[in-house]
């Protein structure tokens, strides 16, 4: 199967301007569906911080092509599991634009691994930065947001948080921390921050090809209505929709962009 998960673009045509003047905070947007997302809020007219744990060189080439759309960008370097590192990107974000209008928690690991071999550390890495990150960084920005009087936060989850999965019981079960999480954060932020999931199916990205070229995952091609796996630009308009006043009457809702791998 030929891989695309260098294809991050997204034409919005005459969409622009949906967020112009709007601030954005995209963990984990250095690659993949995060900087996907990143490149496809900035089209829409978004100021965009793009972060990194540790690929500095990726996120500020991601940065600088953003840049290039006459949008301005920064890259922050930011550890979704510490607090601490979370302010720091925050603080940052606020000196160089003065607000944050939407924060896309998109960070996450993936391990494949049979659940009797799952380890302590495994499962520890996993929920902290698939769950607890999410925590994190919005329980940090929420007072931001109800100061404002407005605001949106995209989760990113998963299939996998929605049917299990018995080679990533520890993804699985973060991601579906994810989905409630969700929910709560959707109530306690009503009506002026409006919360929302994605929860993509399987998605042609650089952390998934060793799973696309198994064996288990022709097998779950196999089971996707629209037979192929996913573009992570077709994920990242469903954000630019729940970021923008396109969506204001949403929240609280998990949108499945999967193919019809999940019809729940």
């Amino acid at each position: 199967m030929k891989s695309m998960f260098v294809k991050h673009s997204v034409d919005l045509g005459d969409e622009r301007k949906l967020l112009k003047g709007s601030i954005a905070l995209v963990t984990g947007s250095s690659r993949g569906i995060g900087k996907a997302i990143a490149l496809a809020l900035a089209q829409a007219g978004a100021s965009v911080a793009v972060t990194y744990k540790e690929r500095a060189a990726a996120a500020e080439e991601a940065a600088e092509e953003i840049r290039s759309q006459g949008v301005s960008a920064v890259a922050l370097q930011l550890d979704v599991s510490s607090r601490e590192s979370i302010r720091g990107a925050i603080n940052a974000i606020i000196d160089a634009f003065g607000h944050i209008d939407i924060l896309v928690n998109n960070a996450g690991v993936l391990q494949q691994k049979p659940f009797l071999t799952i380890s302590d550390e495994n499962w520890r890495e996993t929920v902290d930065v698939n769950l607890k990150g999410t925590f994190l960084c919005s329980q940090e920005v929420f007072p931001l947001m109800q100061r404002q009087g407005r605001g949106r936060i995209i989760n990113i989850a998963s299939s996998g948080g929605q049917l299990g999965g018995t080679l990533a019981v520890h993804y699985s079960a973060s991601k579906a921390g994810v989905i409630c999480l969700t929910k709560s954060l959707a109530r306690i932020g009503a009506p002026h921050i409006l919360v929302n999931c994605i929860s993509p199916g399987l998605i042609d990205t650089e952390m998934t090809q060793e799973e696309i070229h198994s064996e288990s995952g022709r097998e779950k091609i196999r089971q996707i209505l629209l037979a192929r796996a996913g573009l992570a630009g077709e994920v990242a308009r469903v954000a630019v929709f729940l970021a923008s006043e396109q969506s204001s009457y949403i929240t609280g809702q998990t949108i499945n962009v999967n193919g019809g791998l999940y019809l729940g």
